[in-house]
């Protein structure tokens, strides 16, 4: 798979106009992993019914490393000869991508490469974030329900579907459950809560009572799920469920982070709308030791408003960065160390997530 992705970026890099460009020689300050090609996704919304979003891939350039390894490009428009419309998540399950579409209420599976392999149509359900068990895909949805999904069954795709509450967004799995952040999407204040759902019986079994507004971020780390309430531009958390015990815990005040699992931290970013710029501004980076609670402040390069920020298996850090919507979004590429390698790599409108395949 690895060679026919690099293959791909190989005939891309002639046939297509690649926005990846970096002005920061030099900042490179440790070796580049060893890798020939890279499966570095990013799922992007587009402009509110503009029907301009994108499923877009980073790959290696090869002849510009260390200093601008990444090349961008949509796969899906590549490889489909159409835009997807919008992308509002995906995730990699084996050899196929699963892609879920807000406005356009589909969800649509794709092969690695990003070509289409099946499409569900979903009438007003306007389907939002996606988890795995390995087997099954799980996908939220504005019906107020979690959905279940044969990935490899292509008559009954959708299989079964439990009642979670009003506007369910981000999910994970851990110890045979499903974790559901229940959004303060209405703004009324009752959106305070993870619903939980056992993958057994596929039935709602409780609700846990979280900080205000829990929502587009969720990761499962062995038997803990870790995820942030944003509130409403106020305050806000970085929580943890223990699987086991479902217990809720506070960790530090982020609204933005990103799990390193060659560290055993998280990378955080406190942010606040500011009215004035119109945008969001940075009031704190910083990296959490989860064994040890010890918070250390991070520097990272060129960042003008961050919106998420996902890790590799390495330990090497990729920030979205947004500062307006009716422009392409940025990616920013940092050693582990936070030193930036190369940015800004200019990726789609709206770009909501970095997901790696295993």
């Amino acid at each position: 798979m690895k060679k026919n992705l690099l293959a791909l970026g190989i005939i891309l890099m002639s046939a297509l106009t690649f926005t990846a460009c970096s002005d920061d020689n030099g900042n490179d300050d440790g070796v580049q992993p060893s890798l020939s090609s890279t499966n570095t996704y990013i799922p992007c919304a587009g402009n509110y019914m503009k029907n301009d979003g994108t499923v877009g891939l980073l790959d290696y350039n090869t002849g510009n490393r260390p200093n601008a390894p990444f090349l961008y490009y949509d796969a899906y428009q590549a490889q489909n000869g159409t835009g997807i419309g919008d992308a509002q998540d995906l995730i990699i399950v084996g050899n196929k991508i699963i892609v879920t579409s807000t406005s356009s209420s589909k969800l649509e599976i794709l092969n690695r490469l990003g070509k289409l392999e099946h499409r569900v149509k979903l009438h007003n359900t306007q389907p939002r974030f996606l988890a795995s068990d390995g087997k099954y895909v799980y996908f939220s949805a504005y019906t107020g329900k979690v959905y279940k999904v044969n990935p490899n069954d292509y008559k009954k795709t959708i299989i079964d579907s439990v009642i979670v509450g009003s506007h369910p967004e981000a999910l994970s799995v851990a110890n045979g459950k499903l974790y559901v952040n229940m959004s303060d999407y209405n703004y009324d204040g009752t959106g305070k809560s993870v619903s939980v759902v056992d993958l057994n019986t596929f039935k709602k079994i409780k609700e846990l009572q979280v900080a205000l507004n829990p929502y587009d971020q969720s990761y499962s780390v062995d038997d803990k799920v870790y995820f942030a309430s944003s509130f409403h531009g106020e305050d806000a958390a970085v929580q943890v469920i223990d699987a086991k015990t479902d217990q809720v815990t506070t960790l530090c005040k982020a609204n933005i982070f990103g799990y390193d699992k060659t560290k055993n931290r998280l990378i955080c970013f406190s942010t606040q709308y500011d009215y004035t710029l119109k945008r969001f501004v940075v009031n704190k980076a910083f990296t959490y030791d989860i064994a040890t609670k010890e918070q250390k402040e991070l520097d990272l390069e060129r960042l003008i408003s961050p919106s998420q920020v996902s890790v590799d298996s390495k330990g090497y850090i990729y920030v979205i960065d947004t500062p307006k919507y009716s422009e392409p979004s940025r990616v920013f590429y940092y050693s582990p160390e936070g030193k930036l390698i190369q940015g800004p790599i200019l990726v789609g409108y709206d770009a909501h997530k970095i997901k790696f395949a295993n």
